[in-house]
């Protein structure tokens, strides 16, 4: 399916240090009232390794119709971690008519690693997100963060894929044990380790059509 690449630049500035920021942004746009928005970890690329993200965006336009917005994840600082995903949410908000060719749109988000940690703790501010599939979140950036995020998205339906080999595993398990929230949907790969290689790759491949347009 046809893309259109392009970049994002902006200053972020705090204590009076600017710094210089860019982050590479893929559209595939469709007529749909739906865009999936894929997120990667921390300095993960646009296209994901052996182009994941672009096997995913044109798995879901030849079955689905949705548009596609697909970032990279560059790292800034230790202050910036939501830097790019506001930006990128931005982005769509202002460019929504060109994406989908409607001016009512939900997103749904895939996000993975340090990505779905950040969107775990934002998602609530943008009533757009409709639905949430966060692989693998990185829970030791800030679990408390995360823990009040997702407690504020109790209205929007969130699954997590955990791979079972995943050194975050444990503390993903006893967060949702925590929150007893209904909305939120545990799924387990046993054998997956945190970037779902060798023969779980396929498992993170289909999750978006599986658990995002299911």
């Amino acid at each position: 399916m046809t893309s259109n690449y392009s970049t994002i630049d902006w200053r972020e500035t705090m204590n009076g240090v600017s710094i210089d920021c860019s982050l590479d942004i893929a559209i595939h746009p469709a007529n749909s009232s739906i865009i999936l928005l894929t997120v990667p970890g921390v300095d993960g690329s646009v296209d994901g390794y052996d182009n994941k993200y672009v096997r995913i965006a044109d798995s879901i336009q030849a079955t689905i119709g949705a548009a596609i917005v697909r970032i990279a994840n560059p790292f800034i600082t230790s202050f910036h971690w939501e830097s790019n995903l506001r930006q990128a949410l931005d982005y769509i908000a202002n460019h929504a008519a060109e994406i989908t060719n409607h001016t009512d749109y939900e997103i749904r988000l895939m996000a993975h690693s340090a990505g779905a940690a950040v969107a775990a703790q934002i998602a609530w501010e943008y009533p757009r997100i409709s639905r949430l599939l966060l692989v693998n979140p990185a829970t030791k950036l800030d679990i408390e963060a995360i823990k009040s995020g997702l407690e504020k998205l109790s209205d929007r339906p969130i699954t997590i894929l955990m791979g079972g080999a995943d050194p975050n595993f444990d503390d993903n398990q006893q967060l949702i044990d925590e929150l007893k929230l209904g909305n939120i949907k545990l799924e387990i790969a046993r054998s997956a380790d945190h970037n779902f290689s060798g023969e779980n790759f396929s498992i993170f491949l289909e999750s978006p059509l599986q658990y995002l347009f299911d």
